[in-house]
């Protein structure tokens, strides 16, 4: 997938700097953005698998009701449907964020000059030597990871709870 993904982002900045004549610094290459949209193709179906299973479970009465007391559609979405989806988005998003710090991958193929992510930084760490830097960041991020855990487990207990 990295190595399409490049192709592609490669194929198509070519195309657009040769169209619009684009020379020089002004060209667009890899960088950030690339990482970014790359990222959001990867995720988007995790996420959308998690959020269509939590639609699939939801009671569409409550959706009904509101409708039957005077609501719009607008304010049935605000005040009934979001916060019944919101922990299916945000389990979706914890995982997109997850699988996307993981694909070391597609962020190596996708990055460019001066584009360097956390992910890219500790692997030019770890090909020297295992530094005690390293020993950090990783005991920072397995913290980070926990507490995350723990506040969703908090928010989905909170929510059973009401």
């Amino acid at each position: 997938m990295g190595i399409g993904i490049l192709i592609l982002f490669s194929e198509v900045f070519t195309v657009i700097n040769n169209l619009f004549n684009i020379q020089g610094d002004s060209r667009l290459g890899m960088g950030m953005f690339t990482i970014i949209v790359s990222h959001i193709a990867f995720s988007v179906p995790f996420v959308t698998l998690v959020v269509r299973a939590r639609l699939q479970g939801m009671d569409q009465s409550f959706e009904e009701a509101a409708m039957d007391l005077g609501a719009n559609e607008i304010v049935t979405f605000w005040r009934i449907t979001l916060p019944m989806l919101l922990p299916g988005v945000l389990s979706g998003a914890l995982m997109a964020f997850t699988l996307s710090l993981d694909d070391f991958v597609i962020t190596f193929f996708t990055n460019g000059p001066g584009s360097t992510t956390l992910p890219i930084y500790v692997f030019g760490l770890l090909r020297r030597i295992i530094t005690p830097e390293v020993n950090a960041l990783s005991t920072i991020w397995i913290m980070v990871v926990f507490l995350a855990v723990g506040i969703m487990q908090y928010l989905q207990s909170r929510e059973k709870a009401a």
